[in-house]
């Protein structure tokens, strides 16, 4: 069987933003689910640090977004409604992020807002993943650019947030899942004694 090999740099790059953003899903998407299984436990301190983590993280991608992937692509993609529709998801989260800022971790809102910020990213990445990513084929954009500049702000924005470093996806490599620190595992544990 003939192999085929693509040496568009274009193709390339482009590849590269839209993993990018993809691994940032997933990262969230998977504090997410560690909440709801730390909920679970009851482990209510380890809950509030992946809380705080989350709401950082988010922060960081709406940013990073809303500051300099939207404006390429809506400029490119022109006529389409999903960039409008992305901003307006962006600003409903931002609003959630706002919310559970201003409210103390005792009290019960604070769990609810933070899984009804958990279904509408859940929602959001589904929309952006299976709707405006596969749009993005058939756009023309200095992706080479654009990729340098959202690493370039998420680094910069992560430093700023005190959101661990995660270094770009690199062609060919594969996100691996977050290990749990021991740290956080013997908090698991002490609070499911309680």
């Amino acid at each position: 069987m003939a192999t085929f090999r693509i040496d568009n740099p274009g193709f390339s790059a482009r590849h590269d933003v839209i993993r990018l953003l993809q691994a940032d899903h997933r990262r969230v998407m998977q504090e997410f689910r560690e909440f709801e299984r730390l909920q679970a436990l009851r482990a209510n301190q380890a809950s509030q640090r992946v809380v705080q983590r989350t709401l950082a993280e988010l922060k960081v991608l709406a940013e990073v977004q809303q500051r300099i992937f939207y404006p390429a692509v809506h400029e490119a993609l022109g006529g389409t409604d999903l960039i409008e529709q992305s901003q307006i998801e962006h600003t409903c989260i931002r609003r959630v992020v706002a919310e559970l800022e201003g409210i103390d971790p005792d009290d019960d809102r604070y769990w609810r807002r933070f899984r009804t910020l958990g279904e509408y990213v859940r929602r959001h990445v589904e929309d952006e993943e299976g709707e405006l990513f596969p749009m993005l084929s058939c756009v023309s954009i200095d992706w080479e650019s654009l990729h340098r500049q959202m690493i370039g702000c998420r680094a910069a924005l992560a430093e700023d947030l005190g959101v661990l470093h995660s270094p770009p996806l690199r062609r060919s490599v594969e996100l691996e899942p977050r290990e749990i620190t021991d740290d956080e595992t013997s908090d698991v544990a002490l609070e499911a004694q309680h």
